[in-house]
């Protein structure tokens, strides 16, 4: 199972998936749910601060109630400043349960909105692996859990490649900041360098060839808001 946050995730999920609400782990927790490498003893292992679920719009209030009954406090202020795309609920030992509607909007826009479904306790690969390849400055801790979902899931990573593909290819921001994280992981992984070299030979789009052109003149990616 992983550490105590990942079992914590676990719990919620499985509890929506009985209700048949769509909610389903990504980060750190949903990495160690997904491999075993992450979890304690393994090569790709961290601690983990706090849990991070997915949901849609439409959810929301049985979300809300689920995470009530299993002992989360909602924090008030901040689910009236940001409900609409992000809850957040304290646990008892103080860490965090931040809850993304819809999409998560980061360094780049990774978007499941209706898409998502009961009874998925991960994020779909399509989008999980996009949620640490979208970062910018990618820690040591979001590396590590790129590096164990392609030493883990590597068959659930080329099952989703043509849906990577197809938003790859139309983002030229976007390719830019998982190629060069990707690049990163090379070194010792050439699942990493066997990945980055299908993406550098991606037929871009009009649009993302003009962007392309543009290049790094121009800052291709947003910076979080600090909430």
């Amino acid at each position: 199972m992983g550490t105590a946050r990942a079992a914590r995730a676990d719990e919620l999920v499985t509890a929506a998936a009985a209700a048949g609400v769509p909610l389903a782990a990504l980060g750190g927790a949903a990495v160690q749910l997904l491999c075993a490498s992450a979890r304690p003893a393994g090569a790709h292992h961290r601690a983990i601060a706090d849990v991070d679920v997915a949901t849609t719009s439409r959810a929301r209030p049985a979300v809300d109630g689920l995470a009530r009954e299993l002992g989360y406090a909602p924090d008030e202020p901040f689910n009236r400043a940001h409900g609409a795309e992000r809850m957040r609920y304290l646990d008892a030992d103080g860490s965090h349960l931040d809850v993304f509607v819809d999409e998560l909007r980061l360094c780049h826009l990774v978007r499941w909105g209706t898409s998502l479904k009961a009874g998925e306790a991960t994020l779909p690969m399509r989008w999980l692996l996009l949620t640490k390849l979208q970062i910018v400055r990618a820690e040591p801790k979001d590396l590590g859990d790129l590096a164990a979902l392609l030493d883990d899931r590597w068959d659930d990573v080329l099952a989703a490649g043509g849906d990577l593909d197809h938003r790859l290819r139309r983002d030229w921001g976007l390719l830019r900041t998982a190629s060069a994280n990707l690049e990163r992981l090379t070194p010792g992984s050439s699942r990493a360098a066997e990945l980055l070299g299908r993406w550098q030979a991606l037929p871009l789009t009009p649009a993302a060839r003009l962007r392309g052109l543009v290049g790094e003149r121009v800052r291709w990616y947003d910076e979080p808001e600090e909430v």
